[in-house]
């Protein structure tokens, strides 16, 4: 007997809604399998998924929201915004805690490359919001534009997700490979270049030519904060560098000494070629360097990689940001060399004070913690404060998260895995203190006891019976932060059942 099917349309808004059903079990997925080797048709024809990713939007955020702010009390969570893209198209579904999703938006014009779900704007005495009565928007990139003669992945597309009209097209001469955005502007990011526009009109604010591209996922990484923007810069401005950074990775692995001493060889084969040239009379023997590079129709790039330069998005001059020796460092907030690689993905923590970088290799992870400085980007203090450590095989880095509250970082790759990194958000060793607390605590740190914050909360425990409630503490500065640290655990993905982590990487002090 045909069971029931779990889609059935909406009762409000026509959206689709689908009810929660059972995990398959071994023994189904195992049938599938069998049916799919067999070269039995299935019931019924799935569609191909091209990527996923959950989105924060104002429809869940909890600050815009009043009725997520009681969660204990009326068991009301906001729910999950999910992200799916297709062969032919995308949807977005809303998952609340009931489990049954809710489809609020699908468009059907091809393959979609990047998707946005815009915040609501931040708005001042100056500015008014165009699109107010539009909101909330969804910025699409796909194959094909809203004129239909532009060239694949070339234009930003905005729909309404109130009326599901398009409002807004934005057309580029060059494919597009990501979108961000926050309450300020909408980033479009190309290949080696950067476009930023204003959150409330869309019109163009600002762009970066001098982005140095990658080989990996992200062909043009970037990290967008809730105000600072930091991209690869394709060559370190002495005048503007920041005081700090990291000057050089001094943990080599084997794979890396293998590949340096390949080179090695490759260097000195290239030399026994030179030699051999002069000596057929190709060129002279008394040729200089620049004459044999210009015959070897090799150039010398002026190019150099892993330097980071992050701006402030609300005081950087519209039109070109350029850094260079005739350019003042207005909006510039920090440049700084991050590794000897390219830069293959970065991120920013919620509060935008950390940013956490990694080049090609995917074996080191940086976190640094920018110290502004009002004058100028030179005098601005880039402190390094952990070197992240991953395996001995090079891996391409998919994505960089922190948690909320800043105390843990997960970094997966293209290789299947997702790496946990204990931290803390102003340095030094984590240990049981520091993370087995609702709170951020420093280890050495004795303001938790002497302010009876803990008679507090235990206080506040017992009135409400039994159920925690932190109390915000402050802490002092760290006594030191270590130069490696490794992952705690590292998982798979799709992540299957793994036993929670034990704490004997933990000290206590």
């Amino acid at each position: 007997m045909a069971t029931e099917s779990p889609r059935r349309p909406s009762r409000c808004t026509g959206g689709a809604v689908v009810r929660p059903q059972a995990v398959l079990n071994f023994i189904s997925t195992l049938l599938l399998f069998i049916q799919a080797y067999s070269g039995t048709p299935p019931a019924e024809e799935k569609e191909k998924i091209i990527w996923v990713r959950f989105e924060n939007a104002d429809l869940n955020d909890t600050s815009r929201n009043m009725e997520f702010h009681e969660i204990h009390s009326t068991g009301n969570e906001p729910p999950l915004l999910l992200m799916i893209g297709y062969s032919d198209g995308m949807q977005i579904w809303s998952i609340p805690i009931s489990g049954e999703a809710q489809e609020l938006f699908s468009v059907r014009h091809g393959p979609v490359r990047a998707a946005r779900i815009l915040p609501a704007p931040q708005i001042s005495t100056q500015k008014c919001d165009n699109f107010s009565e539009k909101r909330p928007l969804l910025g699409v990139c796909k194959s094909i534009g809203s004129s239909g003669t532009s060239p694949p992945y070339c234009c930003v597309d905005l729909y309404s997700l109130r009326t599901g009209e398009m409002v807004k097209s934005i057309q580029f001469k060059t494919p597009i490979y990501d979108l961000h955005c926050n309450k300020r502007i909408l980033v479009v990011v190309l290949q080696e270049k950067i476009a930023a526009f204003d959150s409330c009109t869309f019109t163009k604010k600002f762009f970066v030519t001098s982005c140095y591209p990658c080989p990996g996922p992200n062909m043009n990484p970037i990290a967008l904060g809730s105000r600072w923007l930091a991209y690869a810069e394709n060559k370190l401005i002495r005048c503007h560098q920041s005081r700090g950074g990291a000057c050089g990775d001094n943990i080599q692995s084997y794979t890396a000494t293998v590949i340096s001493a390949a080179k090695t060889i490759k260097t000195g084969l290239t030399m026994v070629g030179k030699v051999v040239t002069q000596l057929t009379g190709t060129l002279p023997s008394g040729a200089t360097e620049e004459e044999i590079l210009a015959h070897s129709n090799i150039r010398r790039s002026p190019l150099v990689p892993g330097i980071i330069t992050i701006i402030d998005t609300e005081t950087v001059a519209e039109g070109q940001v350029l850094v260079s020796e005739d350019s003042d460092s207005d909006g510039i907030v920090a440049h700084f060399p991050a590794h000897e690689k390219p830069i293959c993905c970065m991120a920013f923590n919620p509060s935008g004070m950390l940013l956490v970088t990694t080049d090609t290799l995917g074996h080191d992870f940086h976190v640094f913690q920018i110290l502004t400085h009002p004058w100028s980007s030179s005098q601005s203090a880039v402190h390094h404060l952990y070197t992240l450590h991953r395996g001995e095989t090079e891996a391409k880095v998919q994505d960089i998260s922190f948690s909320h509250d800043c105390r843990w970082v997960v970094v997966s790759t293209l290789r299947g895995t997702s790496h946990v990194f204990p931290i803390n958000p102003y340095g030094g060793q984590p240990c049981v203190r520091t993370h087995m607390s609702p709170r951020v605590v420093n280890r050495m740190s004795r303001f938790q006891k002497s302010a009876g914050l803990e008679e507090i909360e235990q206080e506040l425990t017992s009135k409400q019976g039994g159920r925690c409630s932190p109390v915000p503490g402050l802490s002092s500065s760290p006594s030191g932060s270590p130069l490696h640290g490794k992952p705690l655990f590292s998982f798979s993905s799709p992540p299957c059942a793994f036993p929670l982590p034990d704490t004997q990487g933990f000290t206590s002090q």
